[in-house]
């Protein structure tokens, strides 16, 4: 039950691409979904791949933890806002911060046991990934 920060590779970009797959609206048009359902970087941008969330660079770190298949990315989404997924083998959260700050809006889970325990994961993850620079309103 720990996380350790790697580097991605292109590999690992195309394995969150597969991971998150299903998550792309089926409200686009055709010719978007054709582009969106295709595996490896974008077209010109060696370093950059595509997900229903915004962007992933393989030129960042992720933490991961192989035991449990779990892990948490940074993810480009808008300016202003940044953006971590939280992948628990197969079950996927996304965490936002508010509009220019460092704190993390709340997960949006009612059960309260399922929601302290991804919380605590998040928390797990975010302190490998990046030092503590996010943080819970609650922890304020």
């Amino acid at each position: 039950m720990s996380y350790i920060l790697e580097d991605l590779t292109p590999e690992s970009c195309i394995r969150v691409q597969d991971d998150l797959c299903d998550d792309w609206p089926n409200h686009w048009p055709d010719h978007l979904l054709e582009t969106v359902h295709k595996r490896g970087a974008k077209p010109g941008i060696s370093f950059e791949y595509a997900t229903p969330y915004g962007d992933i660079c393989h030129l960042s770190s992720w933490a991961i933890d192989r035991n449990r298949n779990y892990y948490a990315i940074e993810i480009s989404y808008v300016l202003g806002v940044n953006r971590v997924l939280l992948y628990l083998d197969g079950e996927k959260y996304l965490l936002e911060t508010e509009y220019q700050t460092r704190i993390l809006k709340p997960i949006p889970i009612e059960d309260p046991l399922k929601k302290e325990k991804v919380t605590h994961e998040a928390k797990e993850a975010l302190d490998v990934l990046n030092y503590g620079m996010y943080y819970f309103k609650e922890d304020i």
